[in-house]
């Protein structure tokens, strides 16, 4: 099954896609941990301390949340699309460069 990673996460695997074994009627719980067993250092990027996604980890099937869905124990269904996020932020260096203050329409030119 190929599953899509993103930004820092594809640093780590090499690309933007993985093929894994885990597929229909597996777990999301056993293709993450697939990913780790492959990739050791997703460990920390994906899993806290009790072995559960971390919050800013977004893992989505076909483009919703599966926390939303059923959650990491729910079966992979057939000819599933998954893509897995690492937390994303930004925007905040404009704000701290400009004293705090929002950046006018004329700071991007």
């Amino acid at each position: 099954m190929d599953v899509r990673v993103y930004a820092t996460l594809r640093a780590i695997v090499g690309g933007p896609k993985v093929t894994l074994n885990s597929g229909p009627g597996d777990s999301f719980r056993t293709l993450l941990h697939e990913l780790i067993t492959r990739w050791p250092a997703l460990q920390k990027e994906l899993f806290d301390r009790n072995g559960e996604l971390h919050t800013g980890i977004h893992v989505f099937l076909d483009g919703r949340d599966i926390r939303y869905l059923g959650g990491m124990d729910m079966p992979i269904p057939e000819g599933a699309e998954i893509r897995i996020f690492p937390p994303v932020g930004g925007g905040a260096a404009a704000v701290l460069n400009n004293g705090g203050a929002a950046p006018s329409a004329d700071s991007n030119r």
